[in-house]
């Protein structure tokens, strides 16, 4: 996937609509973009919370530990943000990502990830309405289970 591609797909994202083209171009350069085949891990549980990383193309499973053995929790599919929590809280994965479709994804460092929020404050107020949708959705789920 190339740049132009790249910044198409960022455009399309509700949390970078705010960047201009020209400053998505930049962001883009920042990541790396990384391919993987269906089935194959991102990361494990209890991995360096290193890196944000938005899909491009395809999807992700998000998995957790159950006594049962591995579960998936969600699927996470082409624009959308993961990895994001252990960035900003600096600690290592709370559950493992692999690929649930071959996968295209931008993976964004620490401080690629940090730069552009203190850049494009408007990524940042958007970012926090993810996050609160996904808690919405973990406290409804978990009521859910317990009810």
């Amino acid at each position: 996937m190339n740049i132009k591609e790249i910044v198409c797909v960022l455009c399309e994202i509700p949390m970078f609509r705010q960047v201009e083209e020209k400053r998505l171009k930049l962001f883009s350069m920042m990541g790396q973009t990384l391919t993987y085949r269906a089935g194959e891990r991102l990361f494990e549980k209890g991995d360096d919370g290193d890196a944000a990383y938005v899909i491009l193309d395809g999807a992700v499973d998000v998995l957790i530990p159950t006594e049962t053995g591995e579960t998936s929790v969600a699927v996470l599919g082409a624009k959308e943000i993961f990895g994001e929590m252990g960035v900003l809280l600096d600690q290592p994965r709370t559950t493992a990502i692999a690929a649930k479709t071959n996968l295209k994804v931008l993976r964004l460092d620490r401080q690629a990830f940090f730069n552009m929020l203190r850049e494009f404050p408007d990524v940042a107020i958007e970012l926090i309405k993810v996050l609160g949708h996904r808690l919405e959705v973990t406290t409804r789920d978990l009521a859910a289970t317990r009810g």
